[in-house]
C-alpha cells in the first residue's frame, strides 16, 4: 500500500474517531439494579408474543445489535479478561422483559459498563439534541415554536429532542465543578445573567428550583474509585438539564456565599454565546464556545469547549491572531474531547516538525496519528491546562505535546478516556458509542484509565475562586514567563522533538511468506534473479525487467479495460461519487479530476466537516485536510502521488515501477508483485477470468463498466488496519474540458503565512 493511500485513510479515519457524547446529559444511564438478574429463558409462548409485539422485536433487534457490535470490533478479542459470551446470557432475557425502550436503554448501558472502559455509551433518543440551524438560528432565541417547513432534502436524520437543543443553548452563564463533594460555580460569564444576578466563582450550588443538588451529587459519587466520567455526567446534567430551559424563563438557585451564608437567587436565562455544532453522520450536535483573548503581560489565551469540526477554523484563527505573544496557553479544562483529526491539526499549528502524536491500535492492527507542521506556526512558548473533566482528544493533544517537549502542562490528571470511537444508530433511536481502538502515545503509554499527569500539579479549590483567583491558569502564566527567563539568560533549550515515525500497519490482502507460501496457501512462484532492475539505464533511472508469465497477466488486463491505443487517445477523465467515512457512518461526496500527464485532484466533500483534497499538479503533491491543516508530500509521500496521478498508470508500468514477479495463483486470482524505484513492494492481483484488476495493496476494485472505449472501476474501497472505505462512481466523463484551479491548493487559515 503506497504511503499516499495510508495518509488518505488515516485522514478520513481520524477526521472521525473519538465522539465527545461525554458531554451529553445521559440521564439514569449508570448501573442498573438486577443487571446481574439470573437468566430466565423464554418458552414458547414468550416467544410466539414477541414475534407478534412490534416493540419487543426492535428492543431485541437493539440488544443484538450492541452484543454482536462489540463482540466483533471490540479492538481487545479478549475484553480485557471479561467473558462477553456469558455477559450475553445474563442480559438477554432481561432485554427481552424491557418494558419500554428506556428500560432497555438502562440494560444495555449497564451490560457496556461491564467492560468498564470509556466510549462504550447509550445516547437515548431524549439526550440527543436536534438542531436545524435553518430553522433555528438567533430568531429561535426566545424558545417559541418554529414553523413547519418543508421536509429536509439533505436527508439528515430528524429524530432527537429540540427541548434538549434549547436547554444546552439557554442557561445563565456559568461553569461548576464538584469540590470536596459540592456543587461549586468555576467560572461566571461577565455580564451574564448569573453575574448580573450577584454570583461569583467560589459560590457553593445547594439547590435548583427546591431540588437539592447536593443529595443528587452524594448518590452520583457514592463509593470508592468513583469514575471520571461520573463527574462529566454531573457537569453536564447540571448545566443542561438543571440550569438549562427556554430563554426568558426563571431558575431559583440556593446558595452559599463568601461568607457561609445560605442565600436565594431568581435567575432569568438568556441565550448562550456559543453555538450548536452540526450532526455529522451518527455523531449527535452539541453546544460549543470558543475564547479567546490577551492576558497581561502580552500572554496569548485560547479556551474551546470540544474539538468540533465548526470550531477548527475559529481555534486556527485564533492561534494566528496571537501569533505574536510572548507565550500561549491553551486550556483544555472541561474538554471532553472530539475528532481526533483535530488534534493533529492544531498540533501544527504549534510546531516546526513533523511527528507521531501516537497510534490507534485496533484488533487486526495499528494506525498513526500524525502531526504536519504548517505554514508559520507559533513557536513562543507553550502551556496546556487540563483538569479531572479534560478527556479524549483533549487527552491525545496534552500528551503529544508534553512528551514531545514542546509545551508544560499544568493543571490537574485528565480522566483518562482515550479511546478511538464510532457510533452507530440502533432500531430504538439511540446512538451506541463503542471503542474500536486503544490509543498508545509517542512513549508507549496507555492513556484510557491512566489519563495525562500534569508536569506541574495544581488542583482547584474553592477558597481562591471566592478571592478572584484561577490559581491554575495564574500557574500557568508563571511557567510560561520561567521560560521566557530561562530564554533571556541563553540557558540550553530543550532537544527538538523526534521526526516523524511512519508506522506501517500488517500487510493487507495476503503475505508472502517463506517457499512461495502465500497465506498459508501453495502457490507456483515465478521470480526474477535478485538484484536484477537495479541497474540504472541511460538517462539515469533503473531499467524494467520481468518474467514472462507477469508480463502477460499485465498485457491481458490492458486489453481486458480497453487497450493501449484507447487509453494513449483519452486526455482527461472527471469521476464523480459517494463516499462513506469508516467512522461515523458520514457521508462524502467524491470527485476526482484528472488530466495527462501526470494532473491529479481528488476532492472529498463531507456535511459539516469540509472538503479534503488530495492533489498532484504534475510537479507537488499536497493533502489539504479541513482538520488536519495542510501536508506538502515530501521524501516518502511525493513519489507514490506521482504514480498515482500518472493519467495511463495502467499502460505505462514499465514506467513506474522498476521489476515485475509473477507469484501464483491466490484463490481466483494471479498475484504479482512489483518493485518502485524506491525499492517498495506491492502487490496486484487479477481476476483469474477476466483479466482485471481487482486488487492494488489496500484497494480493491469491482463493477467494471463500460466508459466509451475503455472500462472503469465503479467502485474503490480502501482498507487499513481492519477499518475501510468505500468510494461508489456515479458517473465518470472523459475528455471535457478542466478548470486549472481543481489542480490548485486553495488558501485556509491552515496555508496563511
Amino acid at each position: 500500500m503506497s504511503q499516499i493511500f495510508k495518509l488518505v485513510i488515516s485522514a478520513a479515519l481520524c477526521a472521525a474517531l473519538s465522539a465527545p457524547v461525554f458531554g451529553l446529559p445521559l440521564k439514569g444511564l449508570g448501573a442498573v439494579a438486577g443487571g446481574r438478574a439470573a437468566p430466565q429463558r423464554r418458552g414458547r409462548a414468550g416467544r410466539a408474543a414477541a414475534r407478534k409485539d412490534p416493540a419487543r422485536r426492535r428492543r431485541e433487534a437493539a440488544f443484538r445489535l450492541v452484543w454482536q457490535t462489540v463482540k466483533d470490533e471490540h479492538f481487545d478479542a479478549t475484553f480485557g479478561g471479561l467473558d462477553w459470551d456469558a455477559v450475553r446470557v445474563r442480559y438477554a432475557p432481561l432485554a427481552s422483559r424491557a418494558g419500554s425502550d428506556r428500560e432497555l436503554h438502562l440494560l444495555l448501558q449497564a451490560m457496556l459498563n461491564e467492560l468498564r472502559q470509556s466510549h462504550f455509551v447509550i445516547v437515548p433518543p431524549e439526550s440527543i439534541p436536534r438542531f436545524d440551524a435553518r430553522r433555528w438560528g438567533a430568531a429561535r432565541a426566545d424558545g417559541t415554536a418554529a414553523e413547519e417547513e418543508a421536509p429536509d432534502e439533505t436527508g439528515e436524520d430528524e429524530s432527537g429532542s429540540e427541548e434538549m437543543a434549547v436547554r444546552m443553548m439557554n442557561g445563565i452563564g456559568v461553569d461548576v465543578r464538584v469540590l470536596g463533594g459540592q456543587v461549586v460555580l468555576t467560572r461566571v460569564a461577565p455580564n451574564g445573567p448569573a453575574a448580573r444576578a450577584g454570583l461569583r466563582p467560589g459560590f457553593v450550588i445547594k439547590s435548583v428550583d427546591d431540588a437539592p443538588v447536593g443529595e443528587f451529587v452524594k448518590v452520583a459519587t457514592s463509593g470508592p474509585n468513583v469514575p471520571a466520567l461520573t463527574f462529566v455526567r454531573i457537569r453536564g446534567e447540571i448545566l443542561v438539564n438543571y440550569l438549562g430551559g427556554i430563554p426568558g424563563t426563571e431558575v431559583r438557585l440556593g446558595y452559599v456565599d463568601e461568607e457561609g451564608r445560605e442565600r436565594q437567587a431568581v435567575v432569568k436565562r438568556e441565550r448562550l454565546a456559543g453555538e450548536m455544532s452540526p450532526p455529522l453522520g451518527n455523531l449527535p450536535p452539541m453546544y460549543t464556545e470558543i475564547e479567546s483573548k490577551r492576558l497581561p503581560g502580552d500572554i496569548g489565551y485560547v479556551r474551546f469547549s470540544a474539538f468540533t469540526p465548526q470550531l477548527m477554523e475559529r481555534i486556527c484563527g485564533a492561534l494566528r491572531s496571537l501569533g505574536d505573544a510572548r507565550g500561549l496557553v491553551i486550556d483544555l479544562r472541561g474538554n471532553p474531547g472530539g475528532m481526533m483529526g483535530i488534534a493533529s491539526g492544531l498540533s501544527g499549528l504549534m510546531t516546526t516538525q513533523p511527528r507521531l502524536l501516537g497510534v490507534l491500535r485496533t484488533r487486526t492492527g495499528v494506525m498513526p496519528l500524525s502531526s504536519f507542521p504548517q505554514k508559520s506556526p507559533y513557536t513562543g512558548p507553550l502551556v496546556i491546562l487540563i483538569d479531572g473533566l479534560s478527556g479524549s482528544t483533549a487527552e491525545v493533544l496534552a500528551a503529544a505535546l508534553q512528551e514531545s517537549g514542546r509545551a508544560e502542562v499544568v493543571g490537574e490528571r485528565s480522566a483518562g478516556m482515550v479511546l478511538g470511537a464510532d457510533t452507530l444508530k440502533l432500531p430504538t433511536g439511540a446512538v451506541l458509542l463503542y471503542a474500536r481502538a486503544s490509543f498508545i502515545t509517542t512513549e508507549g503509554v496507555a492513556l484510557e484509565g491512566r489519563g495525562v499527569i500534569p508536569d506541574v500539579e495544581k488542583k482547584l479549590d474553592r477558597e481562591s475562586l471566592l478571592k478572584g483567583r484561577d490559581e491554575q491558569l495564574e500557574e500557568a502564566v508563571r511557567q510560561i514567563q520561567l521560560r521566557k527567563s530561562v530564554e533571556a539568560v541563553g540557558a540550553p533549550q530543550p532537544p527538538p522533538p523526534p521526526a516523524l515515525v511512519i508506522v506501517t500497519a500488517p500487510v493487507l490482502g495476503g503475505s508472502i511468506g517463506p517457499a512461495g507460501v502465500v497465506n498459508g496457501a501453495s502457490v507456483v512462484s515465478e521470480r526474477v534473479p535478485p538484484g536484477e532492475g537495479t541497474i540504472e539505464a541511460a538517462g539515469g533511472r533503473r531499467s524494467f525487467v520481468s518474467t514472462p508469465e507477469a508480463e502477460r497477466v499485465m498485457e491481458r488486463h490492458i486489453q481486458a479495460v480497453g487497450g493501449r491505443e484507447a487509453f494513449n487517445a483519452l486526455k482527461t477523465r472527471v469521476s464523480v461519487g459517494t463516499c462513506i467515512l469508516p467512522m461515523q457512518n458520514a457521508p462524502g461526496k467524491v470527485v476526482i479530476y484528472e488530466e495527462a500527464p501526470n494532473k491529479r485532484s481528488m476532492e472529498i466533500d463531507v456535511p459539516h466537516m469540509g472538503v479534503m483534497q488530495f492533489a498532484f499538479d504534475g510537479a507537488r503533491g499536497w493533502m489539504q485536510h479541513p482538520l488536519m491543516g495542510f501536508v506538502e508530500f515530501t521524501d516518502d509521500l511525493l513519489p507514490g502521488a506521482r504514480r498515482e496521478a500518472d493519467f495511463r498508470k495502467i499502460v505505462n508500468y514499465k514506467e513506474q515501477y522498476v521489476r515485475m514477479d509473477y507469484i501464483g495463483v491466490r484463490g481466483k486470482t494471479n498475484v504479482l508483485s512489483l518493485t518502485t524505484p524506491e525499492g517498495s513492494i506491492e502487490e496486484m492481483l487479477f481476476d483469474a477470468t477476466s483479466g482485471l484488476l481487482v486488487q492494488h495493496g489496500a484497494e480493491s476494485f469491482d463493477d467494471y463498466r463500460q466508459v466509451g472505449a475503455v472500462k472503469v472501476p465503479f467502485s474503490v474501497r480502501l482498507s487499513f488496519s481492519g477499518l475501510e472505505m468505500v468510494i461508489r462512481l456515479e458517473h465518470v466523463t472523459h475528455d471535457a474540458p478542466i478548470n486549472p484551479a481543481v489542480f490548485a491548493e486553495t488558501q485556509s487559515c491552515f496555508t496563511q503565512r
